[in-house]
């Protein structure tokens, strides 16, 4: 990776008026994984793929919706690699337009950009809002996912998204943070856990979720605004165990 700016190349990245973006890198497919969520050309979350410095002109996309001034169904999400193979793994949260809450959804896709695991909602059954979500491997085959649950919708605004602080109430902020582990094909493996009694919930407008040698971490921050920060690291049992 040279660091070089990609001249006339950026309008086959991005998706009017990436409205919001993700990027994962994987060292063993030298593969950089783009995700642009777009609200008009096209009305949906777009990946694409940098593989051995070359751009490919592959397209995967999710459909959506959007009114091409902004408002779109994705509010947030995270990208990271495969911890053994040369792909990744994805969630994102999507409102439809109908009014439905916003759901959590699970993805994996190869070095090229196309879904190996269909996009798939993590709870299909609930009636809560899942938001905010990122993600870490806990091995070849299982994946930890934080994200922010919510009893009822709490995404009123979805021009509200486009910055940093999108009203979320602080009984959510404070309450809502969970963890939940995957499969490989992202089943849920157990039940999900509050993580919140920490008492260092995960920011809801951006979720620092990172790897860390014995487990994972985070930055928590009391909603936006905040004077100060905590740096959160939570032990993990990996490779199954």
């Amino acid at each position: 990776t040279t660091g070089e700016r990609l001249q006339d190349e950026g309008k086959d990245w991005r998706a009017s008026h990436s409205c919001k973006q993700m990027v994962g890198y994987n060292p063993r497919s030298d593969a950089f994984l783009i995700a642009n969520a777009g609200d008009a050309y096209p009305k949906a979350l777009q990946y694409t793929a940098l593989v051995n410095g070359v751009h490919l002109s592959a397209k995967t996309r999710f459909a959506t919706w959007g009114n091409a001034g902004g408002k779109q169904g994705v509010t947030q999400g995270g990208i990271k690699a495969e911890p053994t193979g040369r792909g990744f793994a994805s969630v994102f949260s999507f409102g439809p337009e109908t009014g439905e809450p916003d759901r959590l959804y699970f993805t994996t896709l190869h070095e090229n950009s196309s879904f190996l695991v269909a996009p798939k909602p993590l709870f299909p059954n609930s009636s809560s809002t899942q938001i905010g979500g990122n993600l870490s491997p806990l091995g070849p085959d299982r994946w930890l996912v934080a994200y922010t649950e919510a009893d009822e919708d709490v995404i009123t605004g979805y021009l509200s998204i486009y910055w940093d602080n999108w009203g979320i109430p602080e009984e959510v902020r404070t309450g809502g943070g969970r963890l939940a582990v995957l499969d490989a094909s992202g089943e849920l493996l157990g039940s999900p856990v509050n993580a919140s009694a920490l008492g260092a919930p995960f920011p809801v407008e951006i979720n620092h979720l990172a790897e860390r040698p014995s487990g994972v971490g985070w930055v928590s921050i009391d909603g936006p605004g905040a004077s100060t920060a905590k740096l959160v690291h939570m032990r993990c049992l990996r490779d199954g165990a």
